[in-house]
């Protein structure tokens, strides 16, 4: 047990971390849109609206025919005429669901660059020794998670899918990249573990081996080994 509390006072920091990010960025699905007041005032609205439609509706009937309607039913044609034209080009620039472009990418750049930074922090934590390793761990799977829930979500028509599914989908995609990550660099220090014991091997059995009247040119061959060797 003392152990486990040792564990979380190591990582409280990047657990806070992680929770306060997580938050941050997904509180406002939990906050309802309207508040019952402005709901009420708008369904107020429509419906005085609808009575004021209506009226207006019974007065065209009433003018038909004099000049005043004429000009009224002039205007209205271009009118339509226009609107059917602005709606053409709002169809032409609209992009994944998106107003045009320039709404896609404000709405998926942060979102990516997000991605690429923790995952490259996760990366990192893998060739840093210390004792909040599972810490930063789970601060930047929760970042890759954030950053995917947003990314899928732009990529997708925003009526595709419910954002559970999102939501769903971005930790499972980042709990698989964190555990690829940490595969791969498990994998790595494997062999560079294993290329280090076979060296270590490998100058033993020179030492054993190598003649007397060869041993310097035993160690100008062993100086020459170095770190970033070039040739």
């Amino acid at each position: 047990m003392m152990k486990i509390i040792a564990k979380v006072r190591k990582n409280l920091l990047y657990i806070i971390l992680a929770v306060v990010c997580a938050t941050a960025f997904f509180i406002h699905e939990f906050i309802e849109d309207q508040s019952i007041e402005y709901k009420t005032a708008y369904q107020n609205y429509k419906t005085e609206k609808a009575k004021r439609t209506k009226a207006l509706n019974i007065l065209k009937e009433e003018s038909i025919g004099t000049e005043s309607y004429i000009k009224y039913d002039e205007k209205r044609v271009e009118t339509d005429l226009a609107w059917q034209k602005l709606k053409e080009v709002k169809a032409n620039e609209e992009f994944l669901g998106f107003l045009d472009f320039q709404q896609f990418v404000g709405e998926i750049g942060w979102a990516v660059g997000l991605f690429i930074y923790s995952l490259f922090n996760l990366i990192m934590v893998f060739h840093e020794v210390n004792n909040s390793k599972k810490g930063k761990v789970l601060l930047h799977t929760t970042l890759l998670s954030i950053s995917l829930y947003f990314i899928s979500w732009a990529l997708f028509s925003h009526d595709d899918f419910p954002k559970y599914v999102y939501m769903i989908f971005s930790i499972l995609t980042s709990i698989i990249l964190a555990y690829a990550v940490i595969i791969i660099t498990s994998q790595r220090y494997k062999h560079i573990k294993s290329l280090m014991l076979n060296i270590r091997s490998l100058i033993g059995f020179m030492f054993n081996n190598t003649k007397s009247e060869s041993e310097e040119k035993m160690w100008d061959v062993l100086k020459e080994i170095k770190h970033e060797r070039k040739g």
